[in-house]
């Protein structure tokens, strides 16, 4: 446990890297102890392929996360928070991937569903709206995307302000 909070506290601070051997050994260790299945072992397998995306890794980090989608599908249901946290991962790797296609579906149900249990102006469902919006942007989707921009910026500058990067994002876009 002291081990998988270490690791999290260096991807929090910006330091994957170091995360990264903490975070494959206490998967290793959450796999031996408690299977496979546990609820722990799911987190850490999210944590680590986190950390292989942020370095660069997205290739090594789908097993992990397509893992994780399909066992807390099945254990927590398709509408729980962590359920839905693990698609929009999925779904913003795709997406980075240059898998668009498969990612939109995705980003498209993770908006949707955090509308419908937290809300509108929730931060969480701002944040899949913002990846909705990269989703479109890749796709060539301009007018779903200048219809959910004109929704997102402001719901963004009411939460985040005007100069958060996001708000500043989705309103520069109106503008072009």
């Amino acid at each position: 446990m002291a081990m998988n909070n270490l690791a999290n506290s260096y991807f929090s601070l910006g330091r994957p890297q170091e995360a990264l051997p903490l975070q494959e050994e206490a998967l290793e260790k959450w796999r031996r102890v408690l299977g496979p299945d546990h609820f722990n072992t799911l987190m850490a397998m999210m944590n680590l392929a986190n950390s292989y995306r942020s370095l660069g890794r997205g290739q090594d980090a789908l097993p992990l996360q397509e893992e994780v989608l399909r066992k807390l599908r099945q254990f927590l249901g398709p509408d729980h928070i962590n359920t839905l946290m693990a698609m929009n991962n999925l779904a913003n790797n795709y997406r980075s991937l240059g898998r668009g296609q498969e990612a939109l579906p995705m980003a498209e149900e993770v908006f949707e569903k955090r509308k419908r249990l937290l809300g509108l102006d929730h931060r969480e469902t701002l944040d899949a709206m913002y990846n909705l919006l990269l989703s479109f942007e890749q796709l060539a989707m301009k007018q779903e995307l200048t219809a959910l921009a004109k929704v997102a910026l402001p719901l963004h500058e009411q939460v985040y302000g005007i100069n958060h990067q996001r708000t500043v994002w989705v309103g520069g876009y109106l503008k072009r």
